[in-house]
Order: structure tokens, then sequence, then C-alpha cells
């Protein structure tokens, strides 16, 4: 590793522990580290205590200077709790780009890196940088992009729930952005050359990691994931294969049969999947009335009893109250997806999600959602009793706490716990009000673990106020008036998803350079990649090279198109039906009868080899849309063909989703979007054996759909004069 060589190691020095961290750090992969991520899994406690006598005996008399990359290791080891797990996925980040340098010729360069990140991670006034920086996992070539357009817009964010850069920090963003700049074209050069070179096989990629995972009765299990799919592919399209980890003992007989412990095995899961499913006949669900119990005890005694009110302030916050900033002297925790400040006039709770964002920055301004985290207020009239807690020793606090829920426990039929209490509002919001989806919102559920959230575009006052309904319903003895308070114009969510001037002018286009264009082979280019965006819109489908399918997959009568664009493991199918509504039928019709004309139109100049792809669409052998490419050949259209279309501005492949998850949760249940797109728990998919789903539920689908096209303009192909003979 190149690394190595900046680690100044020599016999008398013995820095082999700053190797090893180094090398755990450079072969890390950052995807695998989006949930949590711990300074234990890079290096050992013993290998900290090493590090840190060599600190102390051999470099204490050595300038910072002479060894960056030791003290920026250091400085990673010793970063403050709140910022340790962002600081060890930018020393994954930096590590990788020193591999991509040469030794010898950029000492300086990394030296200025490690600088920047060292001070980062010692200083309060550089943790501004952590704070600023886009979340990773990120390509490095949208880094420096990131830092190019900050720098032109004189301190300008995109993200309009920050404040302004002061120039200092300017001066410091562009020392790195020039660094990150020289190691991108290294990168590059580095591709290149693996690129003139075609007998080098690409690796395949399958990241495996296992989780920690508490049920809803308290016990621990793990998760073991197996990760298949493109590195730049977004999560929640790659194929993941579970696998439940519970250190099961089997039987003698089983022992000896895989058959047998497979069926034990799988036996034991779907129990698990039962118990886990979140709803109202599940007995370790918050129900009304016990959680109408709960909260009537905490806040009789929160006057006079400071415990109370710190499990009070569990439960408003959605916290564990050993997370709650009460012994801090801020007053105030912040997390990489959670902050809660209990200071007067500054009392409330911010939540936070990893979301990903348009890369090219034009479209940032066509963002239908301008922020990733929404902010809801606590009540300020408990502060003075929360403080009272700093007489009494933790110890006492946790023992009075199991005291109380002891206590507690005695009117309920199911164990209350620190742990369960927390998920008290968002249990009642699931169950009681039906809001499936901002219950997972306020319980600040990860986008990895609960894929709608990654797709989710919420009005911030709406969530407010069904934060209200909860409270109103579940405790209405409390006075609610400072939440009435607070009002945000925002909208937050995905910031994948565009705005709806933007979509009206995006299909208008589409729809013009159809009509339009003089050449007929260029036609049927532009018509096939209209169809393609209004099926990926209308379906919701993930976009692939094998939808929208085969003309055998379509039921044109019922309208109902089969996919298979991510399996399903749990139920053991591998697809679904989605269905559309009378618009789409018709345009598919018109555009295979415009296939017949344009066979008709081109036998004199194409031969039957050339058009031979549309006789095998008629006959259900292929794909229905269509390509004329530059060799002559018709042939099926292609994601990458949907990318070359459009240069100007850099629109992910899956943006029609995004959108049609904003537009479709407007008007349709939640459950039946989530069967939609295929976004289902386990055993509770379309037709399972827990779906309450029916067929009639498609309708609703289709109602929604028509509204879409309504609202977006769009005009039928039926109306299409130009080459087209009716």
């Amino acid at each position: 590793m190149n690394g190595y060589s900046y680690l100044e190691d020599t016999q008398e020095l013995k820095l082999e522990p700053f190797r090893y961290f180094y090398q755990a750090l450079a072969k890390a992969k950052l995807e695998n580290y989006q949930d949590s991520i711990k300074l234990n899994d890079f290096i050992k406690p013993t290998e900290i205590v090493e590090i840190n006598n060599i600190i102390n005996q051999k470099l204490a008399d050595k300038s910072i200077s002479d060894y960056p990359l030791v003290h920026y290791l250091v400085a990673v080891i010793n970063t403050p709790s709140a910022y340790q797990s962002t600081a060890l996925k930018w020393a994954i980040f930096n590590t990788q780009c020193i591999e991509l340098l040469n030794s010898k010729e950029h000492t300086a360069t990394v030296a200025n890196l490690c600088r920047r990140f060292r001070l980062a991670s010692t200083k309060k006034e550089y943790y501004w940088l952590y704070n600023f920086l886009p979340s990773l996992p990120i390509e490095l070539e949208e880094l420096v992009k990131f830092l190019k357009n900050t720098e032109t817009e004189n301190g300008e964010l995109f993200d309009e729930s920050k404040e302004s850069l002061e120039k200092r920090e300017m001066g410091q963003l562009a020392e790195i952005r020039v660094i990150y700049t020289y190691t991108h074209t290294q990168s590059e050069r580095q591709k290149r050359n693996r690129q003139s070179n075609p007998n080098i096989p690409k690796p395949s990629q399958t990241d495996v990691k296992k989780t920690l995972r508490i049920s809803l009765d308290g016990e621990k299990t793990y998760q073991t994931h197996f990760e298949r799919g493109v590195a730049k592919q977004p999560l929640e399209d790659k194929t993941v294969e579970k696998v439940e980890d519970h250190n099961f003992e089997f039987t003698g007989l089983e022992q000896h049969s895989v058959t047998a412990q497979i069926v034990n095995l799988k036996s034991k899961i779907l129990h698990q999947n039962k118990n886990e499913l979140m709803s109202k006949p599940n007995p370790r669900v918050f129900d009304l009335p016990t959680a109408q119990y709960i909260m009537q005890i905490l806040l009789e005694q929160a006057e006079n009893s400071p415990i109370h009110t710190l499990l009070l302030f569990s439960v408003l916050s959605l916290t564990h109250y050993k997370d709650l900033p009460v012994f801090q002297k801020n007053l105030r925790v912040s997390t990489k997806n959670k902050e809660v400040s209990l200071q007067p006039q500054k009392c409330f709770f911010k939540q936070s999600f990893e979301v990903s964002k348009f890369k090219d920055f034009v479209l940032r301004k066509h963002r239908l959602n301008t922020v990733n985290s929404f902010t809801i207020p606590l009540p300020q009239y408990y502060l003075e009793n929360l403080s009272q807690l700093k007489k009494m020793d933790g110890v006492e606090i946790d023992s009075k706490i199991q005291e109380y829920l002891q206590k507690i426990n005695k009117g309920l039929t199911f164990q209350l716990t620190t742990q369960n209490l927390p998920r008290l509002l968002s249990d009642i919001a699931l169950n009681e009000l039906e809001y499936e989806l901002e219950s997972k919102l306020l319980n600040g559920e990860s986008v990895q673990h609960y894929i709608p959230c990654h797709y989710s575009s919420t009005q911030i006052v709406d969530i407010i106020n069904i934060y209200t309904q909860i409270l109103t319903l579940t405790v209405p003895q409390l006075e609610t008036e400072y939440l009435e308070e607070f009002s945000n114009p925002h909208s937050f969510g995905s910031q994948q998803t565009p705005n709806l001037p933007f979509v009206k002018s995006f299909f208008h286009q589409l729809d013009q350079r159809v009509r339009e264009h003089p050449n007929p082979f260029q036609t049927l280019n532009h018509y096939s990649i209209w169809l393609w965006h209004i099926c990926m819109l209308i379906t919701s489908a993930r976009p692939s090279e094998s939808f929208p399918p085969n003309l055998d997959y379509l039921d044109l009568d019922n309208q109902l198109m089969a996919v298979a664009d991510k399996e399903q493991r749990y139920s053991g199918t591998i697809g679904r039906y989605l269905p559309f509504n009378d618009y789409l039928r018709d345009e598919i019709q018109h555009y295979l009868k415009y296939l017949k004309h344009f066979l008709h139109l081109t036998k004199a100049y194409l031969s039957n080899e050339q058009v031979q792809a549309i006789h095998e669409v008629f006959e259900g052998e292929r794909p229905f849309l269509l390509f004329y490419d530059p060799q002559g050949d018709i042939r099926n259209l292609e994601l990458s063909d949907i990318q070359k279309f459009c240069t100007e501005i850099a629109l992910q492949r899956n943006w029609t989703r995004h959108f049609a998850r904003y537009f479709f949760a407007q008007y349709c249940n939640e459950d039946i979007v989530k069967g939609i797109f295929g976004h289902d728990e386990a055993m509770q998919g379309l037709f399972d054996r827990y779906s309450a789903f029916q067929a009639t539920d498609y309708d609703q689908i289709r109602t929604a759909q028509d509204k879409l096209i309504e609202i977006l303009e769009l005009k039928s192909m039926s109306t299409f004069n130009g080459l087209m003979i009716k």
C-alpha cells in the first residue's frame, strides 16, 4: 500500500500499530458502514494503548509535520464521540485517496490532507468541516464538484438549512478542494490506463456485513447481509439476501441432516418475522389504552419527580433517556442522524436522514424538497425540573428508573422497558392513526432499514400536525400550545425528487422531439424514449434492461404488467403485478401500431436481419421498446441510450420513482404504495399470507395515475401525425 511509506516506519520508532490501523481503513468499504461504524471495527483497545505510548515516548519531541499521517490517525482515534463515526468514515475515504497517489511525488499533498482533517478532529473551531461536507459514501468526482460549486457561489450553500460560511472557512475548503482535485486527476489517469488493457476483468462486487438487531421482546439477534450489485447502483435497487443468525442449537437428528436444519431454521425465521409485524395483534406493540395509562402516570409525576420528567422527555423526543443531553454542559447532543437540545429557547429534537441527492448541480434548484431533516419543539416548562438530575449520581438514576418502571408494569400486560418506551408515540401513529411512513420518520428509522424513507417527501408542517394529533390522542392532559407556535414552510425528504414545473417541462420536451423530428429513424428513438419515461412514471418500476417487458408479460385487457425488477426473498417470489391506467394501455397500442408502420416504411432501406427485432417484439420474444443504433440495426432500447439522450442534465435513472412516490402518496394508502413499489415487509407482499391487499385496490392506483396524467398535461400519441398512418 502506498500509505505505508507516509508512515515513516523505522525500526527505531516501530510504528506497526499505525500500519494495521491504516490497512484496516484502506481496505474498508464505506457502503458497509451506512448504519453504524465503531472504532473497535478497525483497531483493538490494546493497540490504542500501544499507540498512545508511542506518541508519548517516541514522538513527543518530534514535529507533527514530520509524521502527518501518524498524527492524523491519532486524531481519528481520539475524536470526540459526537464526531467519531463521521471522522472514521472520512478517514476511510482519505486513506483510499492516499492510495491513489504516488508516495514519492505527493508527500506535500498527503500532508495537507492529513493536517486539515486532523484539525477537524481535534479542535472545536474546525468541527464545522464534518457538518458541512456531504454524507458518505460519495464519488470523488462528485465531491470535487460539490466543493467547486460552493466556492463559485461564494459561500452560498445548497442546503438551505445551514448558514453561510466565513471567508476563513472558505479558504480551508479551497485547500481541500485542490487536494481532492489532484487526487481525482490521478484516479482518472489510472482508470484510463486500466481501460487501455481490456483483458483485466472487472471484480465482482459482493459485500457482506452483519448487523445487530433487537427484537420487540428484547432478544438480541443478528442479520448477515449479502449485497450484490453495481457500486454506483442505489442501495434499494441492489439484491440483498438476509440470513438470520440466532445461534440455533440443532437436535441430534438435525445435526446429521442439512434438510432438517433448513426446515428448522426457516420455521424459526417465519415465526420471528410474524412476531416482528408492528400490528395491533402483536402483544409487544403499544396499544392506545396502554399508552394513555403510561403517559398519565408520567405526566402526573413529572411535576414533582425529575426521574418521571426524564422518562416523559424520552417519550416526547423518541429518544432513549441515556441519550438525552441532561448531564452535558451545553445541554445539547448531536449525532449523525439526530440532535436533541434541552436549552431555554432551544428546546427541540431534530431528526435527519441520509438520502441521496441530485448529482447535477443544475438540478438542485429544481428540488421538491429543500432539506433532509425536520425539527419538533419540546415543552420548555419542564426544563427546571430536569436540571435537578445533575445533583444525582448516574447509578442512582438508573436504579430509580428501573424501580418506577416496575411499578408501572404492575398495571400492564407486557414488560415496559427503557428500550421500548421511546417507541410509544410511533406505535400509536402506526396502529391508531395509520400513519405508517410518518411513524418511521418520527422514530428516525434508517433509510437502509425502511426503504420508503429514501423516497418520501413530506411537509414539515404536516409531520408536526401528525405529532400533535398523537399527543392529543395519547396524553390529552398535556398542553400543546408550544407546538402551534412553530411553523416551517419547507418540505423534507428525497433530494432526488424534482418539482412539478420541472417534470412538466421535461415531458413537454420529450413530446416535442417525437412530433417534430423529420428523420424516421430518430423519430423511432425519440418515441421509444418518450414511452419509456411514461412507463416508468406510471408503473413506478425500477429501471432495468428488461423493463418494460415482453408483450407476453402484458395483460392489456386487465391492464396489468408483470415485473421482476427486484427479487423478493422473504416471500419466495421473484416479481409482482403492476397496474396501469387506460392512458398507458392506449399509448402502448399506439406504439405497436407505429412499429408496424415503421416496418412497412423502411422495407426498402433495411434488410430482414436489420428489422428482425420488430418481428420478435410481436412474437413476445423481446421487450417491446426498440432503438435504431448508428450501425443500422434495430435493437432493444438500453439504459445507456436513456443516459446519452439527455446530456444537458444528469438525471438519475430512477428519478421517476422518487417523483411517483411523492405524487401517489397523496392519493393512495401507504400500504398500497409500498406494495406497488416493492417495499413490503416480510410476508406482507401483494397477496402474501399476512397481506390485506385485494385486487380491487389496484383501482386506487389507477385513479392516481389518471390524476398524474392530467396534472402533467401529457398528450396522447394518437394525435401524432408525423409519419404515422391512421
